[in-house]
């Protein structure tokens, strides 16, 4: 199936705001908004995954929903937004009840919630879908009226990624999903805005959250990893022209203060999901030693990261860079271990030692 495109005209001087993959986190989302002081002067556009992984999706979409309303507001569809077709259809219901089960977190759970319907094994997946028809027609009408990709003068604005310039070819399976999208060696015309992929996975000596602007490529990439990455934070890209693009960021993290200057270290390796097969060289207490199979790095990785599957040793993400800071800085705290402690520092992911945090000192951290 093709693509829907909405081509849009914003008025110059206008602020345009970009955010992608809420997946239900709603506190966030708003915090954010009132973080770079979103107005009604502004362009909000939504580039897709609004729902989904978060405990706030039906909320989150009936907040866009009233936005829509009475504000600039523009959103196109992501892979987590087309769950109305499974609900509107009448196939493939055993897999949508397995779904449901075990995606706790999902907008359905959340009707069902709503109405009072319990979800097990046992429940009967056709009432199911017959109630959400019938009491979220709005929501889902909603959803299913939601364009795949927006162009305006100077940009498209398009959940995963498209294959050309020529919009009017697209599928609708491409750009809603099309994975590592900046790695397919494509070039565009206007600046290509996308979500869905977590920039940090294309990191590879060191992760990082903050959008990634490609200038050859005109390719922006704005998915902070937000309710998907341990470390994730949600981002607004703020484009004031086609010269003028920031941007901004939030998280929910705890924060500390480095009390001693740290250096960085060099050779390092940033593992993500795609390629994470990884052999135990050596095991101890709370870290093991170990070879990452692909590149032969070998790095000592936490041990509850480390899981066993069918194909052999696999991590979680992971990384053996230390961060270069300084007294006075703040990071955000992403897990703690009896030496050293993950963190995120202007949205890059390394290991400080715990001497050179506060906390190190006190036992205490901080909300941000």
């Amino acid at each position: 199936m093709k693509a829907v495109v909405k081509r849009i005209s914003i008025e110059k001087n206008k602020r345009i705001i970009a955010i992608s993959d809420i997946h239900g986190n709603l506190s966030l989302f708003k915090r954010l908004l009132k973080k770079i002081g979103y107005t009604k002067d502004d362009v909000l556009i939504l580039v897709g995954d609004l729902i989904e992984k978060g405990d706030m999706s039906l909320k989150t979409l009936r907040y866009i929903m009233e936005l829509s309303k009475t504000k600039e507001v523009y959103v196109v569809s992501g892979n987590c937004d087309t769950l109305w077709e499974d609900i509107k259809s009448e196939v493939d219901d055993e897999n949508l009840l397995r779904y449901m089960i075990f995606r706790k977190n999902s907008i359905l759970n959340e009707m069902c919630k709503e109405l009072s319907i319990e979800v097990n094994e046992k429940s009967n997946i056709k009432f199911i879908k017959e109630q959400i028809r019938r009491n979220f027609s709005d929501e889902l009408n909603w959803l299913e009226q939601l364009p795949h990709i927006i162009e305006t003068e100077k940009f498209i604005f398009v959940h995963a990624g498209i294959t050309s310039d020529n919009l009017e070819e697209q599928n609708v399976s491409e750009v809603i999903k099309n994975d590592a999208f900046m790695e397919r060696g494509l070039a565009f015309l206007k600046y290509v805005i996308v979500g869905h992929w977590p920039t940090a996975n294309y990191g590879r000596e060191k992760g990082c959250c903050n959008p990634i602007i490609d200038k050859e490529q005109k390719i922006i990439s704005i998915d902070g990893g937000n309710m998907i990455k341990s470390e994730g934070q949600l981002n607004a890209l703020i484009i004031k022209d086609d010269e003028n693009i920031t941007f901004d960021s939030i998280d929910d993290f705890l924060t500390d203060e480095i009390i001693e200057y740290q250096h960085s270290n060099s050779n390092t390796i940033q593992i993500s999901w795609m390629d994470n097969a990884v052999q135990v060289l050596k095991e101890e207490k709370e870290f093991s030693l170990c070879r990452h199979i692909s590149s032969n790095h070998e790095l000592w990785i936490k041990n509850d990261k480390i899981f066993k599957t069918k194909d052999g040793v696999c991590c979680y993400d992971c990384t053996d860079y230390f961060l270069s800071v300084k007294k006075g800085d703040i990071v955000s705290i992403i897990e703690k271990s009896s030496s050293q402690t993950i963190v995120k520092k202007d949205g890059i992911i390394g290991w400080v030692l715990n001497e050179k945090l506060k906390s190190g000192r006190t036992g205490k951290t901080e909300k941000a």
